[in-house]
């Protein structure tokens, strides 16, 4: 592999005094002299060659994932610019493009600017790349996983066996990894052929656009977005399905599953609820800018609000905010407004402000958007100290003209989900509307 691609690991751990890469201990103090041995090595190698350029069109990914390999796909595009390229992942019918890449040295850099992450990979010729996915968090790493793409595959797994299963429909879960906490969950899959796409559904939201394949007696599918990966391997029997379920880097989680046309959640509106006594919220939170928001704020009086408790780093938050901008577009001039409280893993503005002004931009969200704090209990029992409890993110609360809290939603069923996504959307317009004809 070439040695920029070292450097480029090298860079992005140094901070830190992480020389794992070289198969040294954390400990290792490299001498400054060596380093600056290689930065020269690399300047020199950077200047000799020539980027090679990944050949257009599908690309097909292995991750070297704990739960073993894990594979994606994603499609390069030619850019505008010169030496970028237009890259979007693939899972299922969803195709989301990651903005230019470019290249660092002679390794090409994948950005995922939505998550603080990228794949950095070495190009050994056209069709194949080595590298890694590497996930930051307030600019430095926190882990990479090794992958190796190659060019001109569409397909998800692959070896696979001759199998006469089918996994079309809906699937009544339970997941677990402690037998005294158990997790429902709805399986929703199509099969065509070998191959099958779908999600799961559970109360804190979607698995969104999960893709795999039939093989023999066994479903494989997987999920990668840049910020998240997931993967289900089971064994199907009749209408029985058994095995793992794993996420992010070290989740692990019994899968069993059951064929139900009438599999359903718990009622989502009362999952997360406020304490007695209290029929409204309150807060008073900064924008990146500086800019105070609070629900007593004169442009929120006699309307009907929304309030998203989300985050940049949540994918099921991006699938309800890129829901709720054309909405409040519509609607606006109606009397709506929509608020978004975003709790984010640094509390320090300089951190997460551009953050969340990427997370605008990328979106073109039209609402305001604060800065609530961390993703944790005692953020959200001082944030909102009426409230309950959460149960996952996004949570929604629909706020009537009075100001008192009509509506309180968990999680965000995604166009991964189908009929239920349809089902979310034509509710909560039918509350919104409902409520915008009240008197204040």
């Amino acid at each position: 592999m070439a040695i920029s691609i070292f450097i480029n690991s090298l860079y992005i751990f140094y901070d830190k005094k992480d020389y794992s890469i070289f198969g040294l201990e954390k400990s290792y103090i490299m001498p400054k002299f060596f380093l600056a041995l290689l930065l020269m090595v690399t300047l020199f190698d950077s200047l000799s060659q020539k980027n090679t350029a990944p050949k257009l069109g599908p690309w097909r990914v292995e991750m070297k994932h704990f739960s073993g390999t894990l594979p994606f796909n994603f499609i390069v595009n030619p850019s505008k610019n010169s030496n970028a390229f237009n890259i979007k992942i693939q899972n299922g019918s969803e195709k989301f493009s990651l903005g230019d890449s470019f290249f660092r040295g002679d390794s090409l850099v994948i950005p995922f600017d939505l998550y603080e992450s990228e794949i950095v990979g070495f190009l050994t010729n056209s069709k194949k790349m080595n590298g890694y996915w590497i996930m930051k968090r307030d600019g430095k790493a926190i882990f990479r996983i090794p992958l190796e793409a190659n060019a001109g595959s569409t397909e998800r797994y692959t070896n696979l066996k001759p199998s006469k299963i089918n996994v079309t429909g809906n699937w009544m879960a339970d997941f677990w990894s402690d037998e005294n906490i158990h997790s429902p969950g709805i399986g929703m899959f199509k099969q065509v052929g070998n191959s099958v796409t779908g999600t799961f559904l559970k109360p804190s939201g979607d698995y969104r656009f999960l893709q795999g394949n039939v093989s023999g007696d066994s479903l494989f599918m997987s999920y990668f977005d840049g910020s998240y990966c997931m993967q289900i391997r089971v064994k199907v029997k009749g209408k029985e399905l058994n095995g793992i379920f794993y996420t992010g880097l070290a989740g692990k989680r019994n899968l069993k599953a059951q064929l139900d046309p009438k599999a359903s959640l718990p009622d989502l509106k009362k999952l997360t609820y406020l304490k007695p006594g209290f029929d409204r919220i309150n807060f008073s939170l900064p924008e990146p800018d500086g800019n105070t928001i609070s629900l007593q704020d004169a442009r929120f009086k006699g309307k009907v609000v929304v309030i998203e408790l989300m985050g940049s780093w949540c994918p099921n938050c991006i699938d309800e905010s890129r829901f709720l901008s054309p909405y409040y577009k519509k609607n606006k001039s109606k009397g709506l407004e929509v608020i978004g409280l975003s709790f984010e893993y640094s509390e320090d503005m300089k951190i997460s402000g551009p953050k969340i002004k990427n997370f605008i931009s990328k979106i073109g969200i039209p609402y305001p958007i604060v800065l609530a704090g961390k993703p944790d209990d005692p953020t959200i029992e001082k944030v909102l100290p009426m409230l309950h409890k959460i149960n996952g993110y996004p949570t929604t609360f629909i706020i009537d003209k009075q100001g008192k809290v009509r509506e309180i939603h968990t999680g965000f069923s995604g166009p991964g989900t189908g009929v239920y996504y349809t089902d979310w959307i034509q509710e909560f317009d039918k509350t919104i509307q409902v409520l915008l004809t009240e008197k204040p």
